[in-house]
């Protein structure tokens, strides 16, 4: 039975036993810190091109191929660059410039989306070294082929891999759905959700966190991530959901259309049925998010998915203003 009295051997049994332990000590730290600053180090250089590999990559399907090989090529900032397409040395705006889809990477000049140098110059870095890859690509859609500026929008693909994706993945640039929208929705979203909650980038510190959610609402979209103040996890039954106790939130809903309301400039009302409200629950629509969401023949009675801001429509009306549907039925 032990008494809880040190005995003289297991007093020098424990002496020597730590003095081994001081020698393997003294043996190992070096190697340990040694190891863990290597670590770091080749962490440095492998996160990158984890970030690219260990990704579903969504790149575009039934898309024009366009090769960059050997051609001259211009970056401009995160986003942007120009490719000497017809080959006489020069570079031609609008004509040979290339606007990536799906990203908005901070701007280096003056703009109405203000200057931001410090998170843009990384971005446009980033761009510079895969463009220097001898295989990138270029996905055109060709329903879809040019911008408000006459750029050519397009997935730039280098060694198999999204670079549009990869900017958001790293925390270069939010998803933004406001001119085009991916068939592979989820994989975009997920990848902003990770940058979000790993800080990354734009959402590294604070003060852009706030400026970048912002944006987004105004835009009509936010983060899909637990995180983010604005987001409502838990997906709501469309026939009970009180809007008021979510006012400037991002909601998700399911329930049926009750009727739909044709309203100016391709404005549209969807309305699900919902217990206490008597027209229903009401969800404005725009007519390029329709037909980039498949909606042109939904009809009452289809269950959806509706996803947007809670909004009050002119201090009377509680609405949901619709970023993203799903057909269910």
């Amino acid at each position: 039975m032990h008494t809880g009295k040190l005995k003289l051997a297991d007093f020098i049994l424990i002496k020597k036993t730590s003095a081994l332990l001081k020698k393997i000590y003294r043996f190992f730290a070096p190697i340990t810190v040694c190891s863990v600053v290597l670590g770091l180090c080749l962490s440095l250089v492998v996160i990158p091109q984890q970030i690219l590999a260990d990704e579903e990559q969504a790149l575009p399907k039934n898309w024009k191929k366009i090769s960059l090989k050997k051609l001259k090529l211009r970056v401009i900032d995160g986003d942007t660059f120009d490719a000497d397409f017809n080959k006489n040395g020069r570079f031609t705006n609008p004509q040979e410039r290339v606007r990536l889809l799906y990203v908005d990477t901070p701007e280096l000049k003056k703009s109405h989306k203000g200057k931001d140098p410090k998170l843009g110059l990384p971005a446009k870095g980033f761009l510079r070294t895969v463009l220097s890859k001898t295989n990138a690509v270029l996905w055109v859609d060709q329903k879809n082929k040019t911008g408000n500026y006459g750029r050519l929008l397009a997935v730039l693909e280098v060694k198999g891999h999204n670079i549009n994706l990869a900017l958001i993945k790293r925390g270069h640039s939010y998803f933004n759905t406001r001119y085009s929208w991916p068939e592979g929705f989820k994989t975009y979203a997920l990848a902003e959700a990770d940058a979000f909650e790993k800080r990354l980038g734009i959402w590294s510190y604070r003060k852009s966190r706030k400026r970048y959610l912002l944006r987004l609402r105004e835009e009509g979209k936010t983060v899909y991530s637990t995180k983010n103040p604005y987001f409502v996890a838990k997906i709501q039954n469309a026939e009970v959901i009180d809007l008021s106790k979510y006012n400037g939130r991002f909601v998700r809903v399911q329930g049926k259309i009750k009727k739909i309301q044709q309203l100016r400039k391709g404005a549209q009302l969807i309305y699900l049925k919902h217990k206490r409200m008597k027209k229903g629950l009401p969800v404005i629509s725009f007519e390029n998010q329709r037909n980039w969401l498949g909606l042109q023949k939904i009809r009452k009675g289809d269950l959806l998915q509706i996803e947007g801001f809670a909004t009050l429509y002119k201090k009377k009306q509680w609405q949901i203003k619709l970023h993203r549907a799903v057909i269910l039925n």
